[in-house]
């Protein structure tokens, strides 16, 4: 008996992912839950295991290749078929797209290391349908749709449409053939194949959007031949175009604030024995600051909304993304929740998720959703830096190097532990004003923190 292996749903709102390495070729045997490819979707990979045991007949999407959730990928045989006759093909990967709920494959049985998303939230109809295509009444124009939807667009198809500078608002209303209506890359580019080549205006609403220019001959680096040409890995490729995607879509502006972590740093030292001895866990300055964001946040509910379009996606809820060293890069887990924490299960939730990442086992869930996010370029000794705004989030908080300066108190001049806040928020939507009133909550915080023990 043949068993399809399908490209896996490795969290709610993943439409895509890319085959990173396949473990066996065609031929080889394996057995159930042993590891047959790698995935990643955005700053993770992910392994999939066979979910029977026998012989791997067939892989129908190679390595570096990018499928919707659903498609077949490949077929094994199981043990007690493996000297029968050869398997039937497998339908190829553009049957698992269709959105009847009959073709929808099932996702494979297993464990998932980790995984990530690039997430768009629910959105009104447009007021207006896009410009009619000249010459092709066939093109996939977008229109409005009937009700609010939620529009979900992988790391993938999020490049794709800032390579081809569609502006946010002409990408979700690209007509959707993945599951649920989502736009995948299929989509996509038929939509940028059929629209003509010439510039024309954007749908109402949509922000200004510049394609940008091929890199110039004189600036294109040409390797001697001593040279080693090492490849991107496919995350790394993936982070890049998140990135520039974030640039262009974005309006970045940094603000900076100097904090005395006089009293944190003494609170420290006076419950950090107890604090550990009752919870299990070190008493960090990474609690404090996530304190102070929540509450900064509660009170700004705008650094923890998303720009969809002309409009402004409020959340209720705040996410709080911790990024956290592991080999290779960062990665940022979400505490789910935070809003509705206390200090102590902050504390256990960053030490959770930070043993976890670097174990290189969080779940599909640990890095989904967050609506702000904490980096700590400090740890390495940064005084400071300019962090970039992981998209759809609209503001992120760096946290610089903790060192002694002196400084002024009272009218006297004294040593303290200063540390330099760093804010980046989507100038769009967050004008310089409030940009800093939320950054001086966040210090005063900072400076007046309620101890940890109560």
């Amino acid at each position: 008996m043949s068993t399809e292996v399908v490209m896996p749903q490795m969290g709610e709102s993943i439409a895509e992912g890319t085959i990173t390495k396949w473990h066996k070729k065609a031929g080889d045997a394996v057995e159930r839950d042993e590891p047959l490819f790698e995935i990643t979707t955005d700053k993770v990979d992910t392994e999939v295991p066979s979910p029977v045991s026998g012989t791997l007949t067939e892989i129908l999407v190679q390595q570096d290749e990018t499928v919707a959730v659903g498609t077949v990928v490949g077929v094994v045989l199981s043990s007690d078929e493996a000297s029968r006759a050869p398997t039937k093909a497998a339908p190829p990967p553009e049957a698992a797209t269709d959105n009847s709920p009959d073709q929808e494959a099932k996702p494979s049985a297993g464990h998932f290391k980790s995984a990530h998303e690039t997430t768009l939230f629910e959105r009104k109809p447009l007021s207006a349908a896009s410009p009619k295509l000249d010459g092709d009444t066939t093109a996939p124009t977008p229109a409005p749709v009937d009700g609010a939807r939620s529009t979900v667009v992988s790391p993938v198809v999020a490049a794709l449409a800032a390579k081809h500078a569609l502006p946010m608002d002409e990408l979700t209303a690209i007509p959707g053939s993945g599951r649920g209506g989502r736009v995948t890359k299929k989509d996509v580019l038929a939509y940028v194949e059929a629209r003509p080549q010439a510039p024309r205006s954007a749908p109402a609403g949509a922000p200004a959007t510049t394609s940008l220019p091929s890199t110039p001959s004189a600036l294109v680096y040409r390797p001697e031949p001593e040279d080693e040409l090492v490849p991107m890995s496919a995350v790394g490729k993936q982070i890049a175009e998140q990135l520039m995607w974030s640039r262009q879509i974005s309006a970045p502006v940094t603000s900076f604030s100097e904090c005395d972590m006089h009293r944190v740093e003494r609170l420290r030292a006076e419950q950090g024995a107890e604090f550990e001895s009752e919870t299990g866990i070190p008493l960090t300055f990474m609690p404090f600051v996530a304190r102070a964001c929540v509450r900064a946040l509660k009170e700004f509910p705008i650094f923890g909304a998303s720009v969809v379009g002309d409009q402004i996606a409020m959340k209720k809820r705040v996410h709080l993304g911790i990024a956290t060293s592991i080999e290779g890069g960062l990665i940022a887990p979400v505490i789910k929740h935070a809003d509705e924490m206390n200090f102590t299960g902050l504390a256990r939730a960053i030490q959770s998720l930070t043993d976890k990442a670097r174990a290189g086992a969080l779940s599909p869930e640990d890095v989904q959703g967050a609506t702000f996010t904490i980096t700590d370029p400090g740890m390495f000794g940064g005084l400071t830096g300019t962090p970039m705004i992981a998209q759809p989030q609209v503001a992120i908080l760096g946290l610089g190097a903790v060192s002694k300066k002196p400084v002024v108190i009272d009218d006297a001049i004294a040593i303290r532990p200063v540390m330099v806040l760093a804010l980046t928020f989507d100038h769009r939507i967050i004008d310089g004003p409030t940009g800093f009133q939320f950054l001086e909550r966040i210090r005063i915080q900072l400076e007046q923190a309620d101890p940890p023990m109560g």
